[in-house]
């Protein structure tokens, strides 16, 4: 009896099944990539010998053109990344910044939430009548604002 790996082997030498073997090679090329390249990349394909990334954004596009000798000798250098991706005879990398970068996600504005942590049975050492009356009116704004955190 067949194993597995064997019987997918033999279904990717088909032709019919050519996209498959490129999407392998670009999965392989992507893990061999270091992490900050990873991350920039969209998506990936061939087109007349051309291995073209499309990247989120311009600053990808910089640290993959100061890396671009990097990329072309894992292609040649790499065992399975060699074999993944011989038949697609890829003779240049090209990357371009795409437009269709997904957009970031809309910032919900929040308002703050800080539980009160005063009391308001605090002693009132004042003589002024004016005084008193502005600590009392604290008092009740400590008092509300302790009995909304109750019921939140």
């Amino acid at each position: 009896m067949k194993k597995v790996n064997a019987v997918l082997d033999h279904l990717l030498t088909h032709p019919i099944y050519a996209k498959l073997r490129q999407q392998e090679c670009f999965r392989l090329l992507k893990e061999a990539l270091p992490p900050p390249l990873r991350r920039g990349i969209l998506f990936m394909y061939v087109k007349n010998r051309t291995l073209f990334f499309a990247l989120k954004h311009p600053a990808f596009k910089m640290e993959f053109d100061y890396k671009l000798s990097l990329i072309k000798n894992l292609l040649t250098t790499l065992p399975p990344l060699k074999e993944a991706c011989d038949g697609h005879e890829i003779r240049q990398v090209k990357a371009f910044v795409s437009k269709f970068a997904p957009s970031p996600a809309p910032v919900k504005e929040t308002e703050p939430f800080y539980r009160e942590r005063a009391h308001p049975d605090f002693a009132l050492k004042v003589e002024d009548p004016k005084l008193v009356e502005a600590f009392r009116a604290i008092q009740r704004t400590i008092a509300t604002n302790r009995a909304a955190n109750r019921n939140r």
